[in-house]
């Protein structure tokens, strides 16, 4: 995200992550917990992330380089949840923290945050690979 030449904020970015919505599947090896909602991770335009943590929606600042995704302070609802799922906030609140060290593929993104490997897989399936079909040929004769 750049400031504008005049001062007035920030403009668009167009870094590698912005646009995509990521789920989270495991913490530090540890897959999430099933029956709770989605944790969702989706970087905007706008340099903001934002997501759910199982139990509370968070959001921040975010910026990217060739080797760091750099999160701002996360601010989330304060709402109340079940011990596990608490505990997974927790987790996944003090990973997404700071500069961290990252993997990018099409599918995955891996994010080594201060108390673990955050894995995640892209919400967005990838298009099916195109069916190659045999052209006819009328026939001879």
């Amino acid at each position: 995200m750049t400031d504008q030449p005049d001062g007035t904020g920030p403009t668009a970015t167009s870094d590698a992550l912005a646009g995509t919505e990521w789920s989270i599947v495991s913490l530090d090896d540890v897959p999430v917990v099933e029956d709770a909602q989605p944790l969702v991770v989706a970087f905007g335009h706008d340099g903001r992330v934002s997501g759910t943590t199982g139990v509370n929606h968070l959001t921040a600042s975010y910026s990217v380089t060739a080797e760091y995704l750099t999160f701002g302070p996360l601010a989330t609802t304060r709402r109340a949840g079940p011990p596990a799922l608490m505990e997974q906030e927790h987790r996944v609140v003090q990973s997404l923290a700071g500069m961290c060290p990252f993997e990018l593929t099409a599918d995955t993104l891996s994010i080594d945050g201060p108390v673990g490997r955050v894995e995640l897989v892209s919400t967005v399936p990838r298009p099916a690979a195109p069916v190659e079909r045999e052209m006819s040929r009328p026939a001879e004769g």
